[in-house]
């Protein structure tokens, strides 16, 4: 992307990423790895943070306070890979500490506190709470920024000197540690106009960090985007566990005098979720893996900095003049598809004599046998160029299998790049017919863990010719008397030499007939 800079990696112990979220119970995976589970998970409003951005824990766990939850997904048995970003990363939380390189004309980063969390998900002040208490520090009642000049998320003057994007979670508990350690002790710089500084969504945590950041964003409508930044941050009480239940936030916001009946219609706008969304592609495509990430000119700050760190960034900043071209993290990429040649719906070359078309429905019980263990062959087949693949839909399982089919539609339309990933997520992913896995909220947070363009996916799911588009596709299926998906069509010439209906595929005789028709 064309980004530069220093990037300081402080100590693990004051960030948060993607890795510490193992599911309790399930057998630790490699890291940058993931089981069904997961990519049931990805699509899931409720289980969706456990998914592209999250792996479960390495079998040596890091530190109980170190967060890291790098976002790849290859499921052994599914052979895939989920991830955040461009190589996609997701996030992790990074604690104050001195782990990393030094920053340009400076030492390395000092704690800032002792981050003491005895497991994860727990604060950093505190082991592990249970729901009902409170689980982080969080910045008092007195909001002391807010007597800064703001406007929205922008905290300060847009003619500061130095503008400083700062990445966050509001259920990240590092996030809070700066929010309320760090961020007061900028106010002379903020009030100077030497520093702004913006703040923007990486939601990985779970579906309670969307809605508090569309919580905060509501606040910011009634002017009072940083009171509800304190408020919000103060409210933690663990991830997921009802914190940032809507009932909560609306008394947050209450406590914060905000209008209950315009709170309220503002929490349920769509615009709010793909705003949240949006933040958080630009944050995978723009590198940040963990929370806080702070992005300076020429600089990347990864973790909790403490304050005089964080100020001796500003005044390097401030007097290099630089533009704002903040280093990106690196991030693994693990799309099985990656290398295969690919052009929206079809992987392959035009002229390659055999066309295989993969008819889909990703609620079908038996995708996720077609995604392991025949897509691989298909694949090899692809790249000696002998095969040309056509995606096809065939949902006929209700509104899910529409509502999946119009991601992975979407996405190929707006030449997104990971859009047979997608089908193989989704695919991998089918539990049954409208069990709730695939819902809009959650297939967008996936795109935008995969570093989509958000605000297009979201309009193009909603547009009813996409509907119209795929209804049309399925009932051509189902003319070519196709009962129900999987089901593959191998054709030579336009003509139909083979033909392998669900609810299950076997991969070898689709292979066998490929072979045969080459």
């Amino acid at each position: 992307m064309g980004h530069h800079g220093t990037v300081t990696s402080l100590d693990p112990i004051s960030q948060r990423t993607p890795v510490d979220d193992a599911v309790p119970g399930e057998a630790a995976a490699a890291p940058g790895t993931a089981t069904a589970a997961d990519l049931a998970a990805a699509t899931s409003p409720d289980l969706v943070a456990d998914s592209v951005a999250d792996s479960h824990a390495p079998a040596d766990p890091p530190s109980p306070r170190a967060r890291i939850r790098p976002a790849t997904l290859i499921g052994a048995a599914l052979v895939l890979v989920m991830a955040f970003g461009a190589g996609i990363g997701v996030g992790r939380v990074t604690a104050p500490g001195a782990t990393g390189p030094a920053t340009p004309g400076g030492s390395p980063a000092a704690p800032s506190g002792a981050a003491a969390s005895s497991a994860p998900g727990s604060s950093p002040s505190s082991p592990a709470s249970p729901a009902g208490a409170s689980a982080s520090p969080g910045p008092s009642a007195s909001f002391p920024l807010a007597g800064l000049p703001s406007d929205g998320a922008l905290l300060g003057s847009h003619n500061a000197k130095v503008q400083m994007t700062y990445w966050a979670d509001f259920q990240c508990p590092f996030c809070a540690r700066f929010a309320v350690d760090v961020l007061p002790q900028l106010a002379p710089l903020i009030a100077d106009g030497t520093v702004s500084v913006l703040h923007r969504d990486f939601v990985f945590l779970g579906p309670e960090s969307i809605d508090a950041a569309i919580a905060v964003r509501c606040g910011g409508e009634q002017g009072k985007y940083w009171q509800m930044h304190d408020a919000v941050y103060a409210g933690q009480q663990g991830e997921n566990t009802g914190s940032f239940a809507v009932a909560r936030l609306k008394e947050i916001a209450a406590g914060v005098g905000l209008d209950a009946t315009a709170f309220a219609a503002c929490l349920d706008r769509q615009d709010m979720l793909v705003a949240v969304l949006a933040d958080t592609a630009a944050a995978v495509r723009a590198g940040v893996s963990s929370t806080p990430t702070v992005d300076l000119p020429g600089q990347r700050l990864v973790g909790a900095a403490d304050a005089a760190t964080l100020r001796a960034a500003i005044e390097r900043a401030a007097a290099s003049g630089a533009a704002p071209t903040p280093a990106p993290s690196v991030v693994p990429s693990g799309d099985p598809w990656a290398g295969t040649p690919t052009s929206g719906l079809t992987a392959g070359k035009d002229a390659a004599r055999v066309t295989v078309e993969l008819w889909t429905d990703y609620q079908a019980t038996g995708t996720p046998d077609v995604i392991a263990n025949l897509e691989p062959g298909l694949r090899t087949r692809v790249a000696s160029g002998s095969v040309r693949l056509v995606l096809r839909d065939l949902a006929t399982l209700g509104d899910e299998s529409m509502v999946a089919a119009s991601l992975v539609r979407c996405a190929a339309q707006d030449r997104e790049p990971a859009v047979w990933f997608v089908h193989s997520i989704l695919g991998s992913a089918s539990r049954g017919a409208n069990t709730g896995l695939f819902t809009t909220r959650g297939l967008l947070w996936l795109g935008a863990k995969l570093g989509f363009d958000v605000t297009a996916l979201d309009a193009c799911m909603r547009d009813p010719a996409t509907v119209a588009a795929i209804t049309q596709e399925t009932a051509s299926g189902t003319s070519l008397g196709l009962r129900s998906a999987p089901a593959v069509l191998v054709r030579v010439g336009g003509k139909v030499v083979a033909r392998f209906d669900g609810p299950s595929i076997d991969a070898a005789k689709v292979l066998a007939a490929i072979d045969k028709a080459k």
